[in-house]
């Protein structure tokens, strides 16, 4: 089969991405266990369907798990948190499809593995498979992978052939999924009430909790002013702003260069950047001297002043503040608190016309006000906390007697207005076409999970502090005609999420089954290994 394969070459490349793309599916996550130390003692690995694994099994499932997320551009992913259980739970997983694909006598042809192939999008040019296409994707994925060149007329010989066997196994693992869950589909009635919800012309009502109708009714009392203030030390609120005091030299264009043509303009700039560049290098190492040379211990005015520049001082400015004399630029005041007494000296900083050179001259700590300067804050401050929490417990209160009030038959708007509530009724509308408005957006979120006459729990509204309750008055029947194409999207995202379940069931079921053990001890710590 190896050498079918590589006098087809052109075909292998496109199949290599269906290995990913079906790892992804049915997998799960990978790792590596060539590291595995000594450390782990146990000899327990494992049996399925009465044949007892080797820990050259676990091994190889587990990257091969690991190489598909990798080729799957899941590199970052493997980093996550709770990743290495994943990756080891989804090498399990992968071990017990390939047993089955054996016990169903499923195998996959060099033919079936060319012909997948060639159909990959990823390798193809203009609509066909593209040798130079799949023997630059070969050379990549040997560097992602680690995989060690070989020797000969093709290095890349290694990598195709673990790539062959990825390929082999994700159909393998695929067959035996259509096989067993080809089945599991979502019901008509599901498709139907979710077309419903989603486009069926909706009426809402809905009633509005503002923290701010609160703020009359409470009080902060000055020792809880005393405590925030002395608890919370480092609230920027109650703190001056740091302040930095900075050498500079301009390298600024001339009001004529300003007004030069773009490219003119660039050019004038350029060279504006190779003389700041070379006021720079005097301050690094020479690059001819013994590693670890410092480099010079020069001051910033002095050298400045010998290359017959300009050096300027700032007075002390804050983040948001420009330094008298100088004009406003964002890239200044950067690359101003960027620096540190370790790292006092910029890099080259562009600006609008021009650029400049920093370095540290001083730094004026962030205080702490006096209480008296910022008790008015601090007061506004717990008041709108206050005030917050104390919508959220009326909105609370509130769901439940206007759930009670309904459940007696009472309308919505008549226990509202029981509760001295003012009653919102948005005009009909269809759920679905509501994505472009934030807050009309957030009700139809809410209103596509309601019945008729249900009432949702308090929710925030969107660009505000309030909290609101929505009341699903009515629901209309959709327009029938989107229908069938809304099943086909649904039924691809619904069916593929039900196949998972199911998979994850039959996993169960078949650890459960006589001669299939539960995954063995210490499963987990191998997909850590890289």
């Amino acid at each position: 089969m190896m050498k079918f394969l590589r006098s087809q070459s052109q075909t292998v490349l496109v199949l290599v991405l269906v290995v990913i793309a079906f790892g992804f599916l049915f997998y799960g996550n990978a790792g590596n266990f060539i590291n595995i130390g000594s450390a782990r003692t146990s000899n327990d690995f494992g049996r399925i369907d009465g044949e007892d694994l080797t820990v050259a099994d676990i091994y190889d499932a587990v990257r091969e798990e690991r190489d598909s997320i990798i080729i799957s551009g899941g590199s970052a992913q493997l980093q996550q948190p709770g990743m290495t259980a994943q990756v080891a739970r989804g090498a399990w997983t992968q071990l017990l499809l390939l047993h089955e694909a054996d016990r169903l006598h499923i195998n996959i042809s060099p033919e079936e593995i060319v012909d997948f192939i060639r159909k990959m999008p990823m390798f193809q040019k203009n609509g066909v498979f593209d040798l130079d296409t799949y023997n630059a994707r070969m050379k990549d994925l040997q560097v992602l992978l680690h995989v060690t060149p070989e020797e000969g007329i093709d290095p890349t010989a290694a990598t195709k052939t673990l790539f062959e066997n990825l390929i082999r196994d994700t159909l393998r693992t695929e067959a035996v999924q259509n096989a067993l869950f080809d089945s599991v589909r979502s019901s008509a009635h599901d498709v139907a009430e979710e077309y419903g919800r989603l486009y069926g012309p909706t009426t809402l009502s809905y009633v509005v909790f503002d923290p701010k109708t609160y703020v009359p009714q409470l009080k902060v009392s000055e020792a809880d002013i005393e405590a925030a203030y002395h608890n919370n030390p480092t609230n920027p609120a109650y703190r001056t702003q740091e302040k930095r005091k900075v050498d500079y030299v301009l390298f600024m264009l001339t009001p004529g260069q300003q007004k030069l043509p773009e490219d003119q303009k660039q050019a004038a700039k350029d060279a504006l950047g190779q003389k700041a560049l070379n006021f720079l290098l005097a301050f690094q190492p020479n690059p001819s001297a013994d590693p670890g040379t410092p480099a010079p211990n020069l001051d910033f005015m002095t050298e400045a002043k010998k290359e017959n520049l300009a050096p300027g001082t700032t007075a002390f400015f804050a983040p948001d503040q420009s330094p008298a004399g100088l004009p406003p630029s964002p890239a200044f005041n950067q690359a101003a608190f960027a620096l540190s007494k370790d790292n006092a000296l910029s890099k080259v900083v562009e600006m609008d016309n021009g650029l400049a050179v920093l370095h540290l001259d001083e730094i004026e700590p962030s205080a702490l006000l006096p209480l008296a300067q910022v008790k008015d804050q601090i007061q506004k401050d717990l008041l709108q906390k206050d005030a917050k929490e104390a919508a959220k417990a009326g909105a609370t209160i509130s769901a439940k007697l206007l759930e009670a009030a309904l459940a007696k038959g009472t309308s919505f708007i008549k226990a509202a207005a029981s509760l001295n509530q003012k009653v919102v009724t948005v005009p009909a509308f269809v759920p679905n076409s509501a994505k472009d408005d934030p807050t009309l957006g957030t009700l139809a979120y809410q209103a596509v999970q309601l019945n008729g006459n249900q009432l949702s729990k308090p929710f925030d509204l969107p660009n505000s502090d309030s909290l609101a309750i929505l009341h699903l008055d009515n629901r209309g029947q959709p327009d029938p005609a989107g229908l069938a194409d809304f099943e086909k999207q649904y039924r691809q995202r619904r069916d593929q999420q039900l196949r998972a379940l199911v998979l994850n069931d039959w996993v169960n079921w078949k650890c459960s089954k006589p001669g299939t053990t539960r995954p063995p001890p210490q499963l987990d710590a191998y997909g850590s290994v890289e």
